[in-house]
């Protein structure tokens, strides 16, 4: 029997059941890229929805609208990406939210606008980081056209938190924890 055969004879819960335990072997002993990426499209994920909010909240509404315009084409071309490896990338909103490092409330929407510039910074930052380790894990595994979406993704976030940062007045890198843990 091919592999193929045997694919479509298994119900789609016997299908996510092997997805899902996979995925958990990955994360519990040997993390690869495509598992950091869940991360990201988490981060993707949760962006969407801060962004989203900041953009009807705030008098900064066209910059917002550019930024969750412009994840929305990363969250898209990651997870193709994914796809077309052949891997499996969380899809759904639970999965999301389970792999997201970000977090999002209710009260943001009340922030300055520089507050939610700062928190927006953050977020980003965090996401890059995530992006880098994922970076060095498809360098590691060989994933050339991952390891290159990954490459223009950051280069996406560290120009953006350029631009965010000079709209509160603060040089690119200024703030920027992990320059400290560079040094270390």
């Amino acid at each position: 029997m091919t592999k193929n055969k045997a694919t479509q004879e298994r119900t789609p819960q016997e299908r996510l059941q092997e997805e899902q335990e996979h995925k958990e072997h990955v994360h519990h002993t040997k993390i690869n890229a495509a598992a950091i990426a869940d991360h990201l499209l988490g981060n993707m994920h949760t962006l969407h929805v801060k962004l989203h909010q900041y953009h009807w909240y705030v008098t900064l509404h066209e910059k917002f609208e550019e930024l969750y315009n412009e994840n929305e084409k990363w969250f898209d071309k990651l997870a193709e990406r994914l796809i077309t490896s052949g891997h499996k990338p969380a899809s759904t909103t639970v999965e999301f939210e389970k792999y997201s490092i970000l977090s999002e409330d209710a009260v943001n929407k009340y922030f300055k606008a520089e507050d939610m510039v700062e928190n927006i910074i953050e977020d980003f930052r965090s996401t890059r980081d995530l992006t880098i380790r994922a970076i060095r894990l498809a360098q590691d595994e060989g994933d050339d056209a991952l390891e290159d979406t990954l490459i223009a993704f950051k280069n996406d976030l560290d120009k953006n938190i350029w631009m965010l940062q000079a709209f509160i007045g603060k040089e690119a890198l200024e703030d920027d924890d992990a320059l400290d843990e560079d040094e270390d």
